[in-house]
Parts: structure tokens; sequence; C-alpha cells
């Protein structure tokens, strides 16, 4: 597992192994304490599954043709797995966080619960979802990134709110893919699958940003508009504080307004 740490309650983390020992977190915003057993072996009927199913997307042609309407640059074989992903997850496990006010007692520091454990016992939440989603598409080849960290559904929010979420590079582009929070469309979810907003400039100012080592806050947000909705959600690293406008990376806001970056 390649951990990286960007502050007390945000990180990433590719190449998760089986067992491997994940902080997820604590409380709402909380440091990286608790611990989860990614014992990813134990899903493999699942992850079986979700393959058949993604395998099926991609060749149906009205799935296919419907895509090429929607989003046309979008690839139609990760968007099958995205899909089967999403649908295979609620229907294999429709109780996932039906015991939701149990997690923070579930868990321990040691990592003695399993990732499974959490699944069957309905205490999973974004992190959860993601680090599984993570170990899917490691299997599929996909270059792929857990990311624990913040989500603005508005601009103009004055807190983040805690979120994992995956990101994926592709040939041509990358994206922001949001397993716990899939569109509901007549009974089947469409994945959340959002294109990065952000030009190569504003990207390498987004890195520079999270890894600042002054004493600036190390925050920052990147645009995310949805391939389907064209809405636009906010992902990237925060501290659990105020959210100012400079925190905020996008190519439709080139020059964002320079505030104190200080206050918690």
């Amino acid at each position: 597992m390649n951990f990286e740490k960007l502050n007390d309650t945000n990180c990433r983390i590719d190449d998760i192994s089986h067992n491997d020992k994940i902080l997820i977190g604590g409380s709402f915003y909380g440091k990286l304490d608790l611990k989860v057993c990614a014992d990813t072996d134990n899903f493999e009927k699942f992850f079986l599954t979700v393959e058949k199913n993604a395998l099926n997307v991609a060749h149906n042609k009205e799935m296919e043709k419907w895509l090429h309407t929607h989003a046309p640059d979008f690839d139609a074989k990760l968007f099958a797995h995205m899909f089967a992903f999403d649908n295979v997850l609620r229907k294999m496990y429709p109780n996932l966080s039906a015991n939701i006010s149990q997690r923070q007692n579930f868990y321990d520091f040691e990592g003695n619960k399993t990732l499974s454990q959490s699944f069957e016992a309905g205490v999973c939440q974004c992190a959860e979802i993601a680090i599984l989603a993570q170990a899917y598409f490691q299997r599929q080849g996909i270059k792929t990134k857990y990311f624990g960290g913040e989500l603005l559904r508005s601009p103009n929010e004055e807190f983040g709110e805690a979120h994992s979420f995956i990101t994926i590079n592709t040939d041509k582009e990358e994206y922001i893919y949001d397993p716990a929070n899939p569109l509901l469309n007549s009974d089947i979810y469409m994945p959340r699958i959002s294109s990065i907003e952000v030009t190569p400039i504003q990207r390498k100012q987004f890195e520079n940003k999270i890894h600042t080592t002054s004493n600036r806050r190390n925050c920052a947000f990147m645009e995310a508009k949805d391939i389907l909705t064209k809405t636009s959600w906010y992902y990237g690293c925060g501290d659990g504080g105020n959210i100012f406008p400079s925190f905020i990376i996008s190519k439709n806001n080139p020059a964002p307004v320079i505030t104190k970056e200080n206050s918690l």
C-alpha cells in the first residue's frame, strides 16, 4: 500500500493489498485514527459479479448509444465498470449503511475489524465504499487513487464535508468517481463521474497547495463537473476548518480572491 498523508484528516492511497490496515478517520471531522483491515480477498464473489455485469453493460448497444449521446468523450468500458459497481454493490449489500450510528464504536485504533465485517454490520460510509472501489479498479488494471478528503457541493459552502472518493487517470483526462453518491434514476444507479475542470497549471497549483510546508493551511478544492448532469461539485483536501474563496481552483475562476487562510 502506498499511503500519502496530507494532513491530520486527509490522505491518498493506491496499491491496496489484502489485509492492509487503512486509516479512515474517527468523528465527522476527526483525525485519521481509526483503522479498517482491507480483507479484499473476501470480496471475490462481489468482484466477479461486478465484472460479469460490466461485461454485459459494455456489450449493451442501447447503453452504448445512450452514453454516446450524453457523454460522448467518456470511455464506454470504464463507464460499464462504474455502472456495474454501483448497482451490484447496492444489490448485494442493501443494508451497507443501515447501522451508521454505530460506526464509530465499531472500529478500533488497531484495525482489528475488517472491511467485509463493516459491510455485513451495515456501518459503511464513503470511506469503506471508496476503499472497495479502489480495490476493484486496481484489479482491472485501471489507474486510480483513493482520496480521503473533503467535498463542497457549492463553492459558497462555509465548511467542507469529510468525504472519500476516487481519482481516475485515463489517456485523455482525469476524472473523479464518487461511488458513495450515485445518481438514482428509476431504481437504477448511474455513476457519479466528474471531469476535473482545471488547467494543467492549476492542477500543479492544487498539488502545491495540498503539499505546502509553510504555515498556510494546505487546503484546495478542484471543480469537478458531472459528465451526465453537467453540475459541479468541488473535491479536494481540507482540514475541517472554514472555506476561503482562494481554496477553490477552477478554469472558470482563473484568478481566485486572495484571502488570509489561517483561521479555522
